[in-house]
């Protein structure tokens, strides 16, 4: 049976608006810079027929001038870039690169190849991964089973679902006690079934204060926002909990796995992977983060190990001809110490995610990716007065940790061009002077002042 499903329309309209908006993108994302005319053409051995006409005298005036302005604005570019990388807060471990979005060409580049720690950039790479690997319309089904041969023995089957809530998980009892009560079942005993993954366990490079506080371990069943030990039977006691609100007796008993011969009960569906993907990297989620990584590895027919997961991930990447080398991942959220990543890596990865429709869509969408100044871990940041002006013109996806700083996306310039950029530095524990450089950095891919 699937545990992710390619969701119909009419499952999407419950989503309710907020869902639906992150799947929307802005005019001003969605447009594109319409090229210059080019001159007409001129007809060999024919002097008279060669000779330009009016328009065609326009149309190379205002290429060139074009071409002339879009020089002196890269030349401008690369004069503030190279002055902010001399910044005091982005010292010897520091890397940059600059692209331009339409053409690919290197604009700026700053030890492109030295691989440094990414931090929460790596989600950029467990977006690409996700969305190369499933359907951004898929959604996970958390389903209730009661045991033909036990039918007091009731399961409660995740699918991989970081989004699962206890309201999602009280109404799901309700649905399910509506049945039980129909059969004329009045007590029960719940499994808590997480199958769908392999036993959970730290990935390399954690440190051991992240679980909980800062991650939950991946587990087939879970609880949003849950910080004990086992999120599984965490969710397994709140579903009970609301079986025994509508009259029926029902205890925890721990995990168990959904026997073959199993009547299905109930279900819950979670908001399409593409807002899930939203909210990994709006507010920079791990746990949403370690879990997609592992939904992306299932969907492409692997058993969803750490192994897997990341073999998969480096799989994807590679055949979106994505630069590997230097590169090495240890997890999907970033927080592994263990990670390591040139920025062209990581501005290519970026530049792959605008350029197919369908994955710009989504990481691009109002409520995704970050816009500065505006939503997301970019809300309150480019507040400098020498950065306001790059308000809502750079979408990009933050990283922090206590000695890395990291920032990668798009920059809208003045000029009307579209610029890839990625920035890390290592090293320097001043995270707010560090974050207010890159910022620097970033306003000046934009060009303005």
């Amino acid at each position: 049976m699937r545990l992710l499903a390619p969701s119909p329309a009419r499952r999407l309209a419950p989503l309710g608006a907020a869902a639906a908006a992150t799947l929307l993108t802005s005019s001003f994302l969605a447009g594109t810079a319409t090229a210059a005319p080019s001159p007409d053409p001129v007809a060999p051995g024919n002097a008279t027929v060669a000779r330009p006409s009016a328009t065609a005298s326009t149309s190379v005036t205002t290429l060139q001038a074009q071409t002339s302005t879009a020089a002196a604005t890269s030349t401008s570019m690369r004069i503030r870039l190279d002055a902010g990388a001399r910044s005091p807060y982005l010292g010897a471990a520091f890397s940059g690169l600059v692209l331009d979005e339409a053409s690919g060409a290197t604009l700026w580049s700053r030890n492109s190849t030295r691989s440094r720690m990414p931090a929460s950039t790596q989600k950029v790479m467990t977006a690409f991964t996700v969305l190369r690997s499933t359907s951004p319309d898929t959604q996970l089904v958390t389903r209730t089973f009661a045991s033909r041969a036990i039918p007091g023995n009731v399961y409660l089957k995740g699918a991989g679902d970081p989004s699962l809530s206890a309201a999602r998980l009280r109404t799901l009892g309700d649905r399910t006690a509506t049945q039980l009560l129909g059969s004329g079942r009045r007590s029960v005993t719940v499994y808590a079934d997480a199958s769908v993954f392999p036993t959970p366990s730290r990935a390399t490079g954690w440190k051991s204060s992240y679980v909980p506080g800062e991650v939950q371990l991946v587990r087939g069943l879970t609880m949003t926002g849950h910080r004990g030990a086992d999120a599984s039977l965490a969710a397994a006691k709140v579903f009970a909990a609301s079986l025994t609100k509508a009259g029926i007796t029902a205890r925890v008993a721990g995990a168990g796995v959904t026997p073959a011969q199993a009547e299905e009960l109930g279900q819950s569906w979670s908001a399409p992977v593409s807002s899930l993907v939203a909210h990994t990297l709006s507010v920079s989620d791990n746990t949403y983060a370690e879990y997609l990584l592992r939904l992306a590895a299932l969907e492409s027919g692997l058993r969803p190990t750490w192994t897997n997961a990341l073999a998969h991930q480096r799989t994807v990447l590679a055949r979106a001809d994505v630069p590997l080398a230097g590169y090495v991942n240890k997890d999907g959220s970033g927080l592994s110490r263990a990670n390591r990543m040139p920025v062209r890596t990581l501005a290519t990865t970026v530049d792959r995610l605008y350029d197919d429709p369908t994955t710009r869509r989504v990481a691009f969408a109002w409520g995704a990716l970050p816009r500065a100044g505006q939503t997301g871990t970019l809300r309150s940041r480019f507040r400098a007065p020498s950065q306001r002006c790059a308000v809502g013109k750079v979408v990009a996806k933050t990283g922090t940790l206590g000695d890395a700083v990291a920032l990668t996306g798009i920059a809208y310039g003045v000029d009307g061009r579209r610029r890839v950029f990625a920035f890390i530095e290592n090293g320097n524990t001043r995270t707010a002077s560090v974050r207010s450089a890159v910022d620097t950095m970033g306003t000046a891919v934009v060009g303005c002042r």
